[in-house]
């Protein structure tokens, strides 16, 4: 699983097992899982990202080993093979594999039946597992009272713009109620943004979570920089690298938030044209607080309108 949605995994799985698991369908309400190291355990390369848990009691409960994947990898599955193994030798308990797949879009149409672990000295470990689709999973769960810390994972389960609203609402909520939030709002609307991305892209991110960046007087640079911008900017680094320049990075980030700023126009306006005034804006907060206004525009005049008075204001 790649960063950043590794970050955000390892909140739930470490922070609250026992929402994640009933989430997952893989434990009932009132399960209290016991979390295993298992890198300190067996003893195995820290850069893996796994989580055990250990259900019922040390001598007669069982183990529900996972991953989580934000896109399919070939290379990480037969890994489960291995773990199981190991697992099952050193606690002598029932051990399930689960690969939990955050997005539909990224899934291959065919995946093994099993996992297979080989080395070059004929080892070979085959083990079954079993696929968790996050797309499929009621949200309902994520609305209970308790279970706030599920929230930012709602536009990823079954549903699609309303639960994704309704989540962003129950955020704002809990703005007003920090006392009840089980980490501060403003991570969690991080994290909700984050996530989104997975399925959404970067024009209906903002507009859902406008009113919400509002009542957490949260800045546009704050939620952009990790996700709308993130291919534009990158291109624009590398740009500057290539180019030597030691004013590469700075520009090649003002070119990627003009190509995120064109693509939510076109998106809203086709026939708006090619607009080369943005081209002239110079500051990275004109380009924010232009972006987050055009949203609002109804009409292709509107935003040309925008885009010179922002020009002005540069």
């Amino acid at each position: 699983m790649q960063a950043p949605y590794d970050a955000r995994f390892k909140i739930l799985a470490e922070g609250y097992p026992d929402l994640l698991l009933r989430l997952l369908g893989i434990a009932g309400t009132g399960t209290k899982p016991q979390p295993i190291n298992i890198l300190r355990e067996l003893q195995l390369d820290p850069v893996h990202v796994d989580h055990v848990y250990r259900i019922g009691s040390e001598n007669e409960g069982r183990l529900v080993h996972f991953e989580a994947f934000s896109s399919w990898s070939n290379q990480r599955v037969p890994i489960l093979a291995l773990y199981r193994f190991l697992l099952k030798h050193k606690y002598n308990l029932p051990v399930s594999s689960y690969i939990v797949l955050m997005a539909e879009k990224y899934v291959p149409k065919t995946m093994p039946e099993k996992a297979v672990y080989q080395e070059n000295d004929g080892l070979r470990i085959e083990a079954p597992y079993k696929i968790v689709r996050l797309w499929e999973i009621d949200p309902a769960v994520a609305f209970e009272p308790g279970c706030e810390p599920l929230l930012p994972w709602v536009q990823l389960l079954k549903g699609g713009r309303s639960e994704f609203k309704r989540a962003s609402a129950a955020l704002e909520w809990l703005a007003d109620h920090p006392d009840a939030a089980p980490y501060p709002v403003k991570s969690m609307a991080h994290n909700l943004a984050t996530l989104a991305t997975l399925r959404y892209d970067g024009v209906a991110i903002l507009h859902i979570l406008e009113r919400l960046r509002k009542k957490l007087m949260l800045s546009p640079e704050s939620l952009t920089d990790s996700w709308l911008y993130q291919a534009g900017v990158a291109a624009g680094e590398l740009k500057g690298k290539a180019e030597g320049k030691a004013e590469g990075k700075a520009e090649g980030k003002l070119d990627g938030k003009r190509e995120a700023l064109r693509k939510v126009l076109n998106k809203k306006f086709p026939a708006i044209g090619a607009l080369p005034e943005v081209d002239q804006i110079q500051s990275l907060e004109v380009l924010d607080e232009l972006l987050l206004t055009v949203l609002d525009m109804q009409s292709a005049d509107e935003a040309r309108a925008a885009v010179q008075a922002a020009l002005r204001v540069n």
